[in-house]
């Protein structure tokens, strides 16, 4: 009869198996172990939030209120300067009749994207998730399309037209809270004038309705909040249309093209000069700097400036990128944009959509450059996407990289 009964052990054994099929999970922590921000002081959850990229903002903004409110604080921005966590963002203004004020957009690249191992390598085509777009904020009540500056975490919007006629009117966007407020009026009224940031001031050239000669070129300093007029640039400077000349900076001198002549104001000096030895390119579109190199846009090519050879040279690898823009640039007048940021270039253009003549496509390409040997930069695009879709009325105004 003992033969019929089943050991223990194996009984054992049966009940282990079942057990392993059918484990339950593991027991959650008790309550008072359990980490959660809202126990913790707003200086100390700054801290944590400072250290991380701003394009994580907007999912951790709907966290919670708590985070919500550090998310917009002040506070939290002098945290990221004080750790050196700051980053440059790209700002995008877009002018169009349907809008009641220009409105301007910054660009949020998802963090969480897969990147391609390189644009230029032919792939087959995958669903992909949205990796950027341009995300609106707060439009201002300023009626402008003027000329605008970025000076550290803050845009400067400057004078006119507004409602078609100069204006001396300054507002500035605050790209840490995304609000507007007034700074001081130019002392002249203008109108498409030209500027350009050095030292933290904005040289602002131009766009005066006047003949006078001191009226021409003023400064703001953007630490004391106050405009002081430029010295007389004579008559060969004056002529002609501001907002068809380029002016840049380079070694402490605001450079001026004006026709085939280049003019420079001395910062130190305090007087203008005539640069016999600098002709102007003439190149139209945008020109930017990455680790002291000039970088340009022109006719579908990606170019550099080779300061010991003094001549423009392109830059090499970017040709599949350049066919793309102009197969999706459409009309003619359509504005293309290039600015660093981050270290990397960014393209921005208009282009047209398919099959319907009442919209169009923001796009964007973000391109990695770099320096090879034999004296070559090569590039590769990271990501090429459209970002926006538009009225085919509306104008990509301006482009401006921010640090915050």
């Amino acid at each position: 009869m003992n033969a019929r009964v089943e050991p223990p052990e194996k009984k054992k054994k049966k009940k282990k198996r079942k057990t392993k099929d059918s484990s339950p999970p593991p027991p959650p922590p008790p309550p008072s172990s359990t980490p959660s921000f809202s126990l913790l002081p707003d200086e100390i959850c700054e801290n944590y939030l400072a250290r991380i990229s701003r394009s994580y903002y907007p999912t951790l903004s709907i966290v919670s209120t708590t985070f919500r409110s550090i998310l917009s604080s002040t506070e939290l921005y002098k945290a990221r300067a004080q750790l050196g966590s700051t980053e440059q963002c790209l700002y995008v203004c877009l002018s169009d009749r349907s809008y009641q004020f220009p409105q301007w957009f910054t660009l949020w690249i998802n963090p969480n994207r897969t990147l391609p191992n390189s644009f230029n390598k032919r792939r087959k085509k995958k669903k992909k998730k949205k990796g950027q777009l341009l995300v609106p904020i707060t439009s201002s009540n300023f009626n402008s399309q003027s000329v605008s500056v970025a000076v550290g975490s803050e845009i400067y919007v400057i004078g006119g037209p507004v409602d078609r006629a100069p204006s001396s009117a300054v507002r500035v966007l605050d790209c840490c809270s995304h609000t507007w407020r007034d700074a001081p009026s130019m002392i002249v009224a203008r109108n498409y004038a030209s500027a350009c940031v050095y030292d933290e001031k904005i040289y602002v050239m131009g766009g005066c309705q006047g003949s006078e000669d001191e009226s021409w070129g003023e400064v703001f300093d953007t630490k004391t909040q106050t405009w002081e007029l430029l010295p007389d640039p004579g008559i060969e400077v004056r002529k002609g249309y501001a907002h068809t000349r380029r002016i840049s900076e380079c070694k402490g001198k605001i450079q001026l093209e004006n026709g085939m002549n280049v003019y420079a104001y001395d910062t130190k000096l305090g007087k203008w000069e005539c640069c016999d030895d600098i002709k102007s390119e003439m190149f139209p579109g945008s020109t930017c700097v990455i680790d002291d190199v000039s970088y340009r846009y022109w006719r579908y090519m990606f170019l550099w400036f080779d300061i010991e050879k003094g001549v423009w040279k392109e830059v090499k690898g970017l040709d599949l990128l350049g066919v793309k823009h102009q197969r999706n640039f459409g009309a003619t007048y359509n504005t293309t944009k290039l600015v660093s940021c981050g270290g990397k270039l960014l393209l921005i253009w208009e282009g047209f959509l398919r099959y319907c003549s009442n919209y169009k496509k923001i796009w964007c390409a973000e391109i990695v450059v770099e320096k090879r040997g034999g004296g070559e930069v090569w590039g590769m695009a990271e990501w090429v996407d459209v970002v926006h879709t538009v009225p085919s009325s509306c104008k990509l105004w301006d482009s401006l990289v921010v640090t915050v």
